[in-house]
């Protein structure tokens, strides 16, 4: 693994605000085409694995209910970076999901660690691969 460049690591924030937007703006099908067709997308904490875009679709519309009624969004930070051989990128970060309802109030809902593995395709920054490890207290 070796580090990106400045140029690359600017290029790869703007992915993720874009990538992010679409996420709170619940336009779920413009954020399932940032992902390879056959991206995969792992919910480690539930034991879930989304192969495909159409199946991140369905997961995603499925879910869309729950959020109409309040603002997400998705806070991320702390990204680690490494242009693998191939010409990939593993991207490591941190993310938190707040929802803000109508009253004005903000909640957190989770807070998670995120492993991507990036890939260039016809020019375009797109998520080959998506593990979410939700944070939970170790046990002792």
């Amino acid at each position: 693994m070796a580090a990106v460049s400045t140029d690359q690591y600017v290029d790869i924030l703007r992915f993720y605000a874009h990538q992010m937007s679409l996420l709170d703006a619940q336009d779920v099908k413009a954020y399932v085409k940032t992902f390879t067709e056959d991206g995969v997308t792992h919910h480690v904490h539930r034991g879930q694995s989304l192969d495909g875009r159409a199946a991140m679709l369905a997961h995603a519309e499925q879910a869309l209910p729950r959020y109409r009624t309040v603002v997400v969004r998705h806070w991320n930070d702390h990204y680690l970076m490494d242009r693998a051989e191939d010409g990939s990128i593993a991207v490591s970060y941190g993310s938190l999901v707040t929802l803000t309802g109508a009253e004005g109030v903000t909640r957190f809902e989770s807070s998670y660690a995120v492993s991507d593995v990036l890939v260039r395709e016809g020019g375009e920054l797109l998520v080959k691969s998506r593990s979410l490890v939700r944070d939970e207290p170790a046990e002792g």
